[in-house]
């Protein structure tokens, strides 16, 4: 009866295994096919002002924006070897970004200046799940509003990079003016640039 017992136990937690396994898979399934972006790391990172303006209006280049946040800036979106944007900041910096893949969100193909590497149309999750089909990891997310906004609102970004230059600007474009609910940071870091008062915070998005 021993003999018969243990093995009653063994087949029980055998076909207990079996079925926590193809649970696991369909809902993994599940969430690949609604989109879920998994091992993706999306970083928002930007410039603004005290009051959270990015701009004066949409032609503005940021050259108010300080060098040693430009250096940071090359340093963060290099070491992720992926920025996106939308047409009109792509355009605005006039040419691509070297040592990074440059990814421009639009549905038009033509372009005033230099082409970039990848043009995408979609949704955030979409346009994420393509470049890691792709055998991307780490993205940035560099701008504008409208694109800040939609990657924001769709839920899909895990780190805020944003450096508070010392000015205010006359009038402008806020970086987080649409967003469509409250969300909740972890700091991960501060970091003081210069000694004009430039600062640097990172956050995790919770």
């Amino acid at each position: 009866m021993e003999k018969q017992y243990k093995g009653g136990i063994f087949l029980k937690d055998t076909a207990f295994f079996i079925l926590c396994a193809i649970i696991t898979l369909v809902t993994f399934s599940n969430l690949e096919i609604s989109g879920q972006v998994f091992m993706l790391r999306v970083r928002l990172i930007a410039v603004t002002d005290i009051r959270g303006m990015i701009a004066i209006d949409e032609n503005d280049r940021t050259e108010w924006g300080s060098p040693e946040d430009k250096k940071l800036f090359k340093e963060i979106t290099t070491s992720s070897g992926v920025v996106i944007m939308g047409r009109r900041t792509f355009e605005t910096i006039g040419k691509k970004l070297p040592g990074r893949l440059n990814v421009v969100l639009s549905r038009a193909g033509q372009f005033k200046n230099e082409k970039p590497d990848i043009v995408l149309s979609g949704e955030p999750r979409e346009i994420l799940k393509s470049l890691k089909e792709r055998g991307y990891q780490d993205v940035c997310v560099i701008g504008g509003q409208e694109i800040f906004t939609q990657f924001i609102n769709a839920e899909v970004v895990t780190d805020v990079y944003i450096t508070i230059e010392p000015i205010i600007l006359p009038s402008g474009i806020n970086i987080f003016d649409k967003i469509e609910r409250i969300y909740s940071l972890k700091l991960e870091k501060v970091q003081l640039l210069n000694d004009i008062g430039s600062i640097h915070i990172h956050y995790k998005i919770k």
